[in-house]
């Protein structure tokens, strides 16, 4: 590769990386806030019941639970930076694509909460190897997401599955309704584009008249197994 388009794969790439970084770090912020703040509460609240107040030990009790579902929140949220920054690891490596939406799914949470769309991965049924770069993967799952985000309206699905066949796998990203100027839309090309520079295939969009739309990312030279999660004909586009 020459190295202007590879210097333009890494600044795609550290931005890629400090946009989901910095969007994990700011929920873990917010995890550590409320955290804090509970705390606080229930030193109140405990020294409330002191003078003999069974209302404020009720409250303690429920603010516990809320701490401690916080505090669960912030482990997955470091679990998932922690899991990202391994991608980058090796960049032919063998890794299962199941692990790999189950990843996607959570770094991608909360640009799709934001976006007030549904936002649904759907597990394979068994292991689906395939031998590449998971950081790629990951990075153009993320620039297709975001531009498909910005052209839904709220309240639109998106579903995105994994399947195998033959000696390669793909990866599904599909809206079951019409997104209206998807197929012009800039940011949609520029994803397409950088999916085909670091997978070593072109991904490409599927519109259907009156129906929806599906991004597919050809993993070629993978190692698909078996149990892809669905056929075509799972998903209405």
């Amino acid at each position: 590769m020459d190295d202007e388009p590879r210097r333009s794969l890494q600044r795609e790439g550290v931005s890629f990386f400090g946009a989901v970084g910095a969007g994990l770090s700011h929920e873990l912020s917010n995890v550590l806030n409320i955290i804090n703040e509970l705390s606080g509460l229930q030193q109140d609240i405990v020294a409330a019941a002191g003078d003999g107040g069974s209302a404020g030990l009720a409250r303690v009790a429920d603010l516990a639970a809320r701490v401690k579902s916080q505090a669960i929140r912030g482990e997955e949220i470091n679990r998932s930076l922690h899991r990202l920054s391994h991608t980058v690891d090796d960049p032919d490596v063998s890794f299962d694509l199941g692990d790999a939406l189950a990843l996607f799914e959570s770094l991608a949470a909360r640009a799709a909460r934001l976006a007030e769309v549904e936002l649904e991965v759907r597990p394979p049924e068994g292991p689906l190897a395939h031998r590449g770069d998971p950081f790629a993967l990951q990075m153009v799952l993320h620039a297709c997401l975001r531009a498909a985000l910005a052209a839904a309206a709220s309240g639109r699905r998106i579903e995105v599955w994994a399947e195998g066949g033959g000696d390669a796998a793909r990866v599904i990203m599909s809206s079951a309704d019409p997104v209206p100027g998807l197929e012009s839309d800039a940011s949609i090309a520029a994803a397409l584009k950088l999916g085909g520079a670091v997978l070593g295939a072109m991904p490409r969009l599927e519109p259907e008249v009156g129906a929806g739309h599906r991004i597919v990312l050809e993993l070629a030279d993978g190692s698909a197994g078996n149990g892809a999660g669905s056929d075509d004909g799972a998903v209405e586009v």
